[in-house]
């Protein structure tokens, strides 16, 4: 691992005016849970580090008319014990079901978000739940939808400087039912592949599908959700389920065992999350 100086400030603008000095060298560390082991693999190499975790404002979460807000510095321990209303429940769900408790307990939702490692939950949850992230730097806050935040081709569009500070996820009315699903080979792997499925019964419907861990960054499957927001109550999950498989990782593309493997199970997380947040809809 490469020498670095570590920073500890107790406010938020205190860490970026950090940043903000240092340029490219820096870079903010919350949990240490991934940017620590890629510096001890040398596939990070920061001289300077600027930790988060005293940083008070980063943490919790509050409820208003827009949404849950969630610090980026709150770990996945401490949302896995809380209490929301409805579907955001499933926030909570999913982040006492990943990894083992050591990350649980250091890791933070911010910092799997901009790790962005495909096969992470966080990220795939995000997009699929249309959630907003801001941006801090000392040119001030912008704001992204995760679709934005996200590149294509992998990583996030964070610049030098910019510390993500807020997850915010939709109002409880956004969503009838909401599903995340996985297949991960040990209790603590990453998903080979995960899908979520958001749902809005009423006028107008609305679908939602995500799929990740398949792509550099999860992905959204549009055509499908188009086609169970058009019939909520026909819907045919295992037949959407094939079609978020050819949309995600068409068979021309399935070249290696792992991708046809991959594609397989596409087609049966997608099926299990669309049954589950349309039993959580009509429930």
């Amino acid at each position: 691992m490469k020498a670095f100086t570590f920073h500890a400030p107790q406010a938020l603008a205190d860490a970026v005016t950090l940043l903000g000095q240092h340029g490219a060298e820096a870079r903010p560390i919350a949990g240490g849970q991934s940017l620590l082991l890629a510096m001890k693999e040398r596939a990070a190499t920061p001289s300077v580090l600027v930790s988060l975790s005293g940083v008070a404002d980063l943490r919790g979460w509050h409820q208003d008319g827009d949404g849950l807000h969630i610090g980026s510095g709150t770990t996945y321990a401490a949302l896995a014990g809380s209490t929301f209303p409805t579907w955001q429940q499933e926030i909570a769900t999913v982040a006492g079901n990943l990894a083992d408790r050591p990350v649980r307990t250091m890791g933070t939702i911010g910092g799997a978000l901009c790790q962005a490692e495909p096969r992470f939950d966080m990220p795939a949850l995000a997009l699929g739940l249309d959630a907003t992230m801001a941006l801090v730097s000392a040119s001030g806050v912008r704001t992204l939808p995760a679709s934005e935040f996200f590149r294509p081709e992998g990583g996030t569009v964070l610049q030098a400087g910019e510390i993500l500070s807020r997850v915010s996820f939709p109002p409880a009315a956004r969503f009838s039912g909401v599903a995340f699903e996985k297949f991960r080979v040990r209790v603590f792997d990453a998903a080979l592949v995960s899908a979520v499925c958001a749902v809005r019964v009423g006028v107008p419907a609305e679908a939602r599908l995500v799929v990740g861990g398949v792509r550099p960054t999860p992905v959204e499957v549009p055509g499908v959700a188009a086609e169970l927001a058009a019939d909520l109550d026909g819907a045919d999950p295992a037949e959407l389920g094939r079609r978020c498989a050819d949309e995600v990782l068409p068979a021309a593309e399935a070249t290696t065992s792992l991708a046809r493997y991959q594609r397989e199970l596409v087609a049966v997380v997608a099926r299990d999350a669309v049954i589950r947040a349309l039993a959580t809809a009509r429930s």
